[in-house]
């Protein structure tokens, strides 16, 4: 991977450019650290970007179950709970009257 200075890429855009355009990623530095990365927009990319935004859309409104997002994206449900915490998404998401419905039944254990 490469990586492309602040000023560089003020002064030479192209510095940057030539890598995204060969399908290379570019870290990009300021006073020797890294701040940012850049990454190629392939079509693949884009395309699997549309389609998680469109899905986790539908699972937020409730239209499609944490089950069936596992299978449209086609990723473990351990893969999804890690893109969950990333996105600080609950994994589980009770109604309160289902929450004590479960509370009720424990009681009764």
């Amino acid at each position: 991977m490469h990586s492309v200075t602040i000023r560089d890429l003020k002064n030479n855009p192209a510095s940057m450019t030539r890598h995204l355009e060969s399908g290379e990623s570019v870290f990009l530095t300021k006073h020797g650290k890294s701040i940012g990365i850049t990454l190629p927009l392939d079509d693949g990319l884009i395309n699997q970007s549309v389609k998680e935004l469109f899905f986790f859309e539908f699972y937020k409104k409730g239209e499609i179950s944490f089950g069936k997002l596992v299978e449209f994206l086609n990723i473990s449900k351990a893969r999804l709970r890690k893109m969950f915490a990333a996105l600080d998404m609950p994994v589980i998401d009770y109604a309160p009257s289902e929450i004590e419905d479960e509370l009720k039944v424990f009681d009764q254990l």
